[in-house]
């Protein structure tokens, strides 16, 4: 995805915000510094925003072990309060009459778990908007496309994870992947990374023995810059799954032609655009991604 002019503050405000809260006053001034810097120079409607975002951490990423601790602690809560919605979300899954409704009922579970705001959380994630969703309260996201169609037709399946807690809710589609017979690669984020999935998220539900393999990238995972094992995974994917905003506006017509499925809710004006949907609104969108003509 191509950065609206928008997109520059908004990456200034989701780095600053997730690395400046424990450091000192001069540091946070290295780190505004740091990444404006970046901006100033890359920022234009040509880049991918992933990349764009990639440059702007390598550039405050002495800083990120400074907040380590309390994201740990962060994630974990996220992962108990997802548990504890975990058998309900899979009595809705399951009480789908076919295993296409089954599937979307798994693709909207997931998506609606994509509650991180732009800036830093202050709050573990609750997931209020599953219990609506799975008591009925609440309305399925809006579905662009046929998801269960895309996934008969796939053999290998790289799923992008994005955030603790929502990683659980991702385990529940992913079942319905290796019931059908499909190879699945889950890729997660390196540690540390914030409130990011890392591969401790992904056990804590299981994934390390549900899917084929688990991978971990270092920041945000943009195709052309992935390092030569996950570049080749890519290669081999005939479908990519990917969570939440940040991963949308790095893989958002830049997957080469492959499917993509797009999970997560539509947070900012840009994103609405892009998804043809009101801002903060829950879609699960089914694409085949080619170069963005914007």
């Amino acid at each position: 995805m191509r950065p609206y002019t928008d997109c520059g503050l908004c990456t200034l405000k989701w780095i600053y915000e997730r690395v400046a809260n424990p450091l000192s006053e001069a540091d946070r001034f290295t780190v505004l510094r740091r990444v404006m810097s970046v901006l100033s120079e890359d920022l234009g409607p040509s880049v991918n925003l992933g990349a764009l975002c990639n440059k702007a951490l390598d550039a405050v990423e002495e800083f990120f072990p400074a907040s380590s601790a309390a994201y740990q602690e962060f994630k974990g809560k996220c992962n108990e309060a997802a548990s504890r919605l975990l058998d309900d979300a899979r009595d809705f899954i399951e009480k789908g009459e076919t295993r296409r409704e089954r599937f979307a009922r798994a693709c909207a579970i997931a998506a609606m778990g994509n509650v991180a705001p732009i800036g830093a959380p202050s709050a573990p994630f609750e997931f209020s908007h599953i219990e609506e969703i799975i008591t009925g309260k609440a309305p399925v996201p809006i579905m662009v496309g046929d998801a269960s169609q895309a996934a008969s037709r796939a053999h290998h399946v790289l799923y992008v994870a994005d955030n603790a807690g929502e990683i659980g809710f991702d385990s529940l589609l992913i079942s319905l992947l290796k019931e059908s017979g499909l190879k699945v690669t889950l890729l997660v984020k390196e540690e540390p990374f914030f409130d990011d999935a890392t591969i401790r998220d992904a056990s804590f539900f299981g994934l390390d023995r549900m899917v084929d393999a688990i991978l971990s990238v270092q920041k945000v995972f943009v195709p052309e810059n992935a390092p030569p094992e996950l570049a080749s995974i890519f290669a081999k994917s005939d479908l990519v799954i990917s969570k939440g905003t940040g991963n949308c506006e790095a893989l958002k017509s830049e997957t080469a032609g492959k499917t993509t499925i797009f999970l997560l809710k539509s947070k900012c004006p840009p994103m609405a655009e892009q998804m043809a949907v009101d801002v903060g609104k829950f879609i699960v969108k089914v694409e085949r991604s080619f170069p963005d003509s914007r």
